[in-house]
């Protein structure tokens, strides 16, 4: 499978997500999830090496999302995809089950990453996890 070159955008906000200790992820302007760094990987309960590139529909399977109540949330509805679909920026609170099988609550808030003021490239999303309920 040939690869296409990544967007400079793309590349800079790679770099920028590998020094936060906050965790982030990217994905492109398919939606394809292209790099999370290690910050998000205790979040999602596995490191990038082990998930590689995912597709978008892959990676909302993978790490199933619901609201805080327990509602099913579809990509549409959530901070990465509203970034993604309406190209605007998104915040809320929800609840993921990650790749270790631990439904963790996380604050999350996507903004749209664009090369030019109408071009949209990818997002960013940084999230953390929500302390435990007492």
């Amino acid at each position: 499978m040939e690869r296409r070159q990544r967007d400079l955008v793309l590349i800079t906000a790679r770099a920028f997500a590998t020094k936060l200790a906050m965790p982030t992820l990217i994905a492109d302007a398919d939606g394809d999830l292209v790099y999370f760094n290690e910050a998000a990987a205790a979040v999602l309960g596995s490191s990038l090496t082990d998930v590689d590139e995912l597709p978008a529909s892959r990676w909302t399977e993978l790490f199933a999302t619901e609201t805080l109540d327990a509602e099913p949330l579809p990509l549409e509805k959530l901070p990465p995809g509203i970034a993604l679909l309406e190209g605007r920026p998104a915040h809320d609170s929800l609840a993921m089950v990650g790749l270790d099988g631990v439904r963790r609550q996380v604050a999350v808030t996507a903004f749209p990453l664009l090369s030019h003021p109408d071009e949209l490239v990818g997002i960013m999303a940084i999230f953390w996890e929500l302390p435990a309920a007492t």
